[in-house]
C-alpha cells in the first residue's frame, strides 16, 4: 500500500485588497496626479536587462516637482472625499504598474472603538500569508514580523502599496509604516498629520463645475433617461451651491432624487433652502451629514469643542485672531493654539490669518450652539446647561461690544477730520481702512445680530459709526440695510432723535443707489420727526440731503428751494459747517438752473467757510463746484486757478475720491489740451481705483478714451473704451455700456 503524503499548501495571501474605485472621480485630477507623484517608485539603478521584470521606469529625484516619499496622507473635512481619491489613485498607481499588490484597512478612527495598532497588524500579517497562531501576542513583535514580510516581498522585487483609511492620528498608523522604501503608505484622515513625516495633501470642497458633474453622474448611472438631468436648467448649480459642493452632501442630494423619481431638482432646492434644518434633510437613510460632523465633533477637548461652538456666533463669513481671542475669552496665544487644532480636524479653514467654517459646519456648529443656548428642561443637568448658556450669551455680547468699539477708533482715522491722536490701536488712515475693509461683513453682520439679541445700542449706534466708511469705499446696499435695521430698533425702543437720524442717513443712502422715490420717503420721515422735535439744525441737514436727491432725480427747482430753506436755517443756528454743505449744493443747484452768478457766489462762500473751518477735503469739492461755475460763465482763467487750489486741497486732505472728482473736474477745463485732459484723467481713475469708486472709476476710462480720440489716438481709444464698457457691465449700467459700445464702433467702422 502505497502512502501519498501531501504536502501542507502555503496559506493564502490577500494582496489585491483594494476596495473598487469610485466610478467617477469628479474635479479631482490634480490631485489624484499629485498622490500618483508620491507614491511613484523610486529605481535606484536600473534593472537587468536580461530580467523580465514589470513595472515603470521610475523618475529619478529631482525630475519631478513633487519627488516621491515613504508615506502620503489625505486630510480633509468629513464627507469631502478622501477614500474615494485615495482608492482612485490607489488603482491607478496599480494599474501604472507601480505596484504588484496592495493592503487596505478601514482603521474607524473617528469610531467609539477605532482600531488598534495591533489589531491592524494582525490583519496585514494575516493578508500576508502568516499563519493565526504564527502571530506574535506583543504589538512590538507584530510590527516587526509585518516588517520582516514586507521586506521579504521587496527581496523578491514586489512593492506593494499599503492604504490606511480614516486614521484620527498619527501614532495610530505608526507601526503600519514599512520598513523598506520599496513600498508606499497612502492614510486618509479628517486631520492633517503633520507629524508623520508624510507628503501632505488637504483636501478641499469641489469646485463649482465638478459638483454638478458628479450630480449628473450619479443620476444618469441609476437611470440614463433621467430628463431632470436634461431639463435642469440652473437648478444643478444652485443644488451644488446648497450642498455647499461638499461630495458626501452631493451624494446625499443625488439619492433622495432617485429616490423620488417624481420629484424635480428644482422642488428639491426649495426643501434643502426652505429646511429648518440641513443637515437633517441632508439623510438618505444610510449616510447622514450630521452623523459625519458628529464622529469629528466629539474628538475635540472641552474647550475646543466650546470655541467650536462659539465661532457660529460670528456674525460675518471669516473672524480674525483678535476677535476670536475676545470670542473665547482666551490670550492671543493661547485662542491660536486652539485654532490651529481645530484647522488640523479640518472643522475651520485659515486663509491670510482669518478663519472660516465651510457652510453646513458653520449649520452644524450653530445647531450646537442652540442647543447649549437652550438646554434641556427639568434634567439633572439644567443648572449645568443655563450656567453654559448665560457664559455663551455674555460671549456674544462681548463680541459684538469688541466690533462696535474697534469699529469707532478705526473710523477715527478715516473722518475728514481724523487726527493723529485719534485713539484707539489704529496708527494710521491706512491701518484702519485695511482693518474695516477686513471686517466689513463681521461690522455689518453685527447690526444685525445685535437687533435679535436685543442689544440695542449696538443695533443703533454702529451705524452711525460705520456711515463715513461706507459712503468712502461706495459701499450703498450695505449702509441702506445696516440703517434699515437702526431705523426699526430706534423706533421699537422710542429713541426719536436716533430714529429720524437713521432715517436721514438712509435718505442719503438710498439717493446714492439711485432709490429716489424710496429716498424722499425716508427724508420726509427724519424732517417729521425732527420738526417734532424742535431740533432746525438736524431739519436743515436733512433739507441739504433731500436737496441732493431732487437734484440727481431732475427735480431743480425744488432742489433750489430745499437748499435755500437749508442755507437759511444754517444761518439762523450758526453751525458753519452745514452752512457751508448748503452753500455747496445751492451753487449747483443754481448752475442747474443757469443761474452762474448766484451760483458763483454761493460755491466762494461755501469755500471760504470750509477754509476758516480748516476742512480741505470740503474746501476742495466747493472749490471745484466754483470752478464749474466760473467755467460755464465763461471766466476760464479763474476756473483754473480755483482747480489748481481744489486739487492741491484733495491731495492735502489724503482722502482719493475727493482727489478723482477733483481731478477729473480739472480735466474737463476749456483751455486744456487732449494730453493734459489725459493725464489728469490717468490720474483721476488711479485715484478711484484706490477710492473703490467703480462707476466714477469707469467715467474717467470714458473720459481717457474721448480724449485720445480727439488726440487722433484711436485704437488706443478703443482699448479705453473697452475697460470703460465692461466696467460698466459688471456694474450693471447697461445704457452707460451702451453708449461707450457706440464710441467703439463709430472708431472702429
Amino acid at each position: 500500500m502505497t502512502v501519498v503524503i501531501h504536502q501542507p499548501a502555503p496559506l493564502p495571501t490577500a494582496l489585491a485588497s483594494l476596495p473598487a474605485a469610485p466610478a467617477m472621480l469628479s474635479g479631482r485630477e490634480t490631485e489624484v496626479a499629485r498622490i500618483l507623484s508620491a507614491l511613484r517608485p523610486v529605481v535606484s539603478r536600473q534593472p537587468d536587462p536580461d530580467s523580465s521584470g514589470s513595472g515603470p521606469a521610475a523618475a529619478a529625484p529631482g525630475q519631478d516637482a513633487f519627488p516621491p516619499v515613504l508615506v502620503a496622507s489625505i486630510g480633509g473635512l468629513a464627507g469631502v472625499g478622501k477614500t474615494a481619491l485615495a482608492l482612485a489613485a490607489g488603482h491607478a498607481a496599480t494599474e501604472a504598474g507601480y505596484f504588484d499588490g496592495s493592503l487596505f484597512i478601514d482603521l474607524h478612527g473617528y469610531d467609539e472603538s477605532p482600531v488598534q495598532g495591533g489589531q491592524a497588524l494582525e490583519a496585514f500579517l494575516r493578508a500576508l500569508g502568516v499563519a493565526h497562531d504564527a502571530v506574535p501576542e506583543a504589538v512590538e513583535e507584530r510590527a516587526a514580523l509585518y516588517r520582516t514580510e514586507l521586506a521579504a516581498l521587496a527581496g523578491q522585487g514586489r512593492r506593494l502599496l499599503i492604504v490606511a483609511d480614516n486614521a484620527s492620528s498619527a501614532d495610530q498608523v505608526r507601526l503600519l509604516l514599512p520598513g523598506d522604501g520599496a513600498h508606499r503608505l497612502l492614510v486618509t484622515s479628517r486631520h492633517t498629520l503633520a507629524t508623520l513625516n508624510a507628503r501632505l495633501l488637504d483636501l478641499g470642497v469641489l469646485g463649482p463645475q465638478a459638483a454638478v458633474a458628479l450630480l449628473r453622474h450619479a443620476l444618469l448611472t441609476a437611470d440614463p433617461t433621467d430628463r431632470r438631468v436634461t431639463e435642469a436648467g440652473t437648478a444643478l448649480e444652485e443644488l451644488a451651491s446648497l450642498c455647499g459642493c461638499l461630495p458626501l452632501a452631493l451624494h446625499i442630494s443625488a439619492a433622495l432624487l432617485i429616490l423620488e423619481p417624481c420629484q424635480t431638482i428644482a422642488e428639491l432646492n426649495a426643501e434643502l433652502a426652505t429646511a429648518q434644518s440641513k443637515l437633517s434633510f441632508l439623510d438618505d437613510g444610510e449616510r447622514a451629514v450630521r452623523a459625519s460632523f458628529d464622529l469629528s465633533y466629539r474628538r475635540l477637548p472641552p474647550d475646543h469643542a466650546a470655541l467650536f461652538r462659539l465661532m457660529a456666533l460670528n456674525p460675518g463669513p471669516n473672524i480674525g485672531l483678535g476677535a476670536a481671542a475676545v470670542l473665547a475669552g482666551l490670550p492671543l496665544l493661547a485662542v491660536r493654539i486652539v485654532l490651529r487644532s481645530l484647522v488640523q480636524a479640518h472643522l475651520l479653514d485659515c486663509v491670510n490669518q482669518r478663519w472660516s467654517m465651510h457652510d453646513l459646519v458653520r449649520d452644524y456648529a450653530s445647531e450646537l450652539a442652540h442647543s447649549v443656548s437652550n438646554p434641556p428642561q427639568h434634567t439633572a443637568v439644567e443648572e449645568a446647561g443655563q450656567e453654559a448658556a448665560t457664559e455663551q450669551v455674555r460671549r456674544h455680547r462681548q463680541l459684538l461690544e469688541h466690533y462696535a468699539t474697534t469699529a469707532v477708533s478705526a473710523c477715527a482715522r478715516i473722518g475728514v477730520q481724523a487726527a493723529s491722536s485719534a485713539p484707539g490701536d489704529f496708527v494710521d488712515q491706512n491701518e484702519a481702512l485695511a482693518w474695516l475693509d477686513d471686517e466689513r461683513a463681521n461690522l455689518t453682520g453685527s447690526v444685525a445680530a445685535a437687533a435679535d439679541a436685543g442689544h440695542h445700542h449696538i443695533a443703533v449706534n454702529l451705524p452711525v459709526v460705520l456711515y463715513d466708511y461706507l459712503t468712502w469705499r461706495g459701499y450703498y446696499d450695505d449702509l441702506i440695510s445696516v440703517t434699515t435695521t437702526a431705523c426699526r430698533i430706534a423706533h421699537q425702543s422710542g429713541a426719536l432723535a436716533a430714529e429720524a437720524g437713521a432715517w436721514n442717513n438712509l435718505g442719503i443712502a438710498l439717493s446714492e443707489a439711485s432709490r429716489y422715490k424710496e429716498a424722499f420717503s425716508a427724508f420726509d420721515r427724519a424732517l417729521d420727526l425732527f420738526t417734532s422735535l424742535g431740533n432746525d439744525n438736524e431739519r436743515g441737514k436733512v433739507l441739504n440731503g433731500l436737496g441732493l436727491a431732487l437734484r440727481e432725480s431732475g427735480r431743480h427747482a425744488e432742489a433750489l428751494r430745499a437748499h435755500q430753506e437749508a442755507v437759511a436755517i444754517q444761518r439762523v443756528t450758526g453751525d458753519l459747517r452745514e452752512q457751508a454743505a448748503a452753500l455747496n449744493n445751492l451753487s449747483l443747484a443754481y448752475q442747474d438752473l443757469e443761474d452762474y452768478a448766484e451760483a458763483c457766489a454761493a460755491a466762494e462762500e461755501a469755500a471760504s467757510l470750509f477754509q476758516r473751518l480748516g476742512d480741505i477735503a470740503d474746501e476742495a469739492s466747493a472749490l471745484c463746484t466754483a470752478a464749474f461755475a466760473l467755467q460755464t460763465s465763461g471766466k476760464i482763467e479763474e476756473s483754473r486757478v480755483a482747480c489748481g487750489r481744489a486739487l492741491t486741497a484733495s491731495r492735502a486732505a489724503g482722502n482719493p475720491l475727493v482727489e478723482a472728482a477733483t481731478l477729473m473736474t480739472c480735466a474737463q477745463l476749456d483751455d486744456h489740451t487732449p494730453q493734459q485732459q489725459i493725464e489728469y484723467l490717468l490720474q483721476a481713475e488711479a485715484a478711484c481705483e484706490r477710492a473703490n469708486a467703480a462707476e466714477l472709476r469707469a467715467a474717467a476710462l470714458s473720459g481717457i478714451g474721448v480724449a485720445l480720440t480727439t488726440a487722433g489716438e484711436r485704437d488706443q481709444a478703443v482699448v479705453y473704451f473697452g475697460r470703460a464698457q465692461s466696467l460698466f457691465e459688471e456694474l450693471g449700467l447697461t445704457e452707460q455700456a451702451a453708449e461707450v459700445g457706440e464710441e467703439i464702433a463709430a472708431l472702429q467702422s
